[in-house]
Parts: structure tokens; sequence; C-alpha cells
């Protein structure tokens, strides 16, 4: 697999590793490398005794979001009557995978990166990692966030985090439950591998089927339609802006 900015490899046997290289950018999503992530997918998928990824960033950051260019680009060219094939996905870039993901979160976790984090099986967050919701500074809906904080740290939580854009940290993010463990300083990698290979000592179909069967317990019905009225919210703001120039 060859895609500029992410790097597959595979550490143990069945355990892989996808780190988010581009440290410049804070490891800010190209579209590139967001369809990328759908070939990490395919890759890890077809592997019968694979059984767990570990997703994590490089250069101390995890994910800044989707890059800059990339927001808008997307308001430009996005036809207003078509759902946007990428942009706005962040909660399901990764959620066709069969087998366990686990987030190492040890830096910037922001806007999309916030979404792709929290849209992981299991997170684990360092102290000095955090949390941001920045869509709505940008004029953006948060869709994913709307669709995973209330459920994970509930509603007057949600409310806070995603209405103020404020940032959460390691230990409030582990307390809240945004992140299922906090890992000392730099050791965030360990305790993910750690996990990994927990879930590797369990039959593989079975994990495998263990998985799917949270994620039907999460109504993912619900959670596209969430995603198409953050859509329309989107293109009735841009239509607002634009009146108003």
């Amino acid at each position: 697999m060859t895609v500029p900015g992410l790097v597959l490899t595979e550490p143990e046997p069945g355990i892989f590793d996808l780190l988010i290289d581009r440290a410049e950018r804070r490891n800010a999503l190209t579209e590139e490398m967001m369809r990328g992530l759908a070939t990490v997918v395919e890759t890890v998928n077809a592997r019968p005794d694979a059984a767990a990824l570990i997703v994590r960033g490089a250069g101390g950051a995890f994910c800044a979001g989707a890059d800059i260019s990339v927001v808008e680009a997307r308001r430009s060219t996005d036809a207003r009557w078509r759902w946007p094939e990428v942009m706005g996905r962040e909660a399901e870039l990764l959620d066709a995978c069969e087998i366990a993901t686990v987030a190492v979160v040890d830096g910037p976790a922001v806007g999309l990166g916030m979404g792709l984090a929290l849209g992981c099986d299991v997170c684990v967050v360092e102290p000095g990692g955090y949390f941001a919701e920045a869509h709505l500074a940008l004029g953006l809906a948060p869709t994913a966030m709307a669709w995973w904080v209330p459920r994970m740290a509930g509603l007057q939580r949600a409310a806070d985090i995603i209405l103020t854009g404020r940032r959460v940290y390691g230990e409030e993010a582990a307390a809240i439950g945004l992140a299922a463990r906090l890992a000392p300083a730099g050791e965030g990698t360990a305790v993910a591998l750690d996990i990994a290979r927990d879930i590797a000592r369990k039959p593989p179909d079975m994990a495998r089927y263990a998985k799917l069967a949270l994620r039907m317990a999460q109504d993912t019905a619900r959670m596209a339609e969430v995603r198409r009225f953050g859509g329309m919210a989107n293109r009735m703001h841009r239509a607002w802006l634009a009146a108003g120039s």
C-alpha cells in the first residue's frame, strides 16, 4: 500500500499499525489520504489472521483535521444538492474495518481528527493529548461529534465541548468517557499495543463478530440521518453567507 502520508506496518503477526505521517501539517488529512484509509481497511480486512489496527499520528499530534485546502476546495466545488463523498464522514473513514481499531491520542485530535479518534473502537489518550471540536469555528456542522460525544460523555458535556470548541485534555477525556484509557506520557502506543495483543489472543472470527455487534447496537442508520442534516445545514449556511456578501 502506497499512499503519501499513510504508513501501514505489521509490528506483530495480526497486529497492524497505521501511522498518519504528515507531521509538518500536524497530520491534517488530504483528500488522497482520506481515500487511502479505504485501502488500509481493505488490506487488513483481507487478512484472516488480522486482529487489531492501531491508529496514531507522527510528531506529537494525532490529527489536526482535514487540510484547510480540502475544506476550501469542497466549499467551492461541492454541488449543493449532493452529499460530499468524503468530507463530513470522519466517523466512517474506518467504519468498514472489520477488526478492532485502537486510536492513540498523544497530541491534538481536532475536528475531523477528533471524529476519527472517537470513531475507533478503543481510544487511548496521553495527558498532553487533547480533543477539540473545530467545525463550528469554520462555519461547518459538527455531524460526527453530535453523534458520538453525547453517547460517550452525556448530553450536557457534549454541548459544552461542541458549542465552545474547548480543548479536552487526556485526564478529563478519560474521566468523562471520550477515551477508554489514560496512558502515561509517551506510553500511549505501548498501551495500545497491549490492548491489541489482548484482542489478538481471542478467536479472530468471533472478535470480528463482537465488533459488528457493538456497531449494530449504535443504530448506524440514525447516524446517517444526522450526517445528512449536517450536510443540509452546511449548504444553507454557505447560501446565507453568499446572500449577505
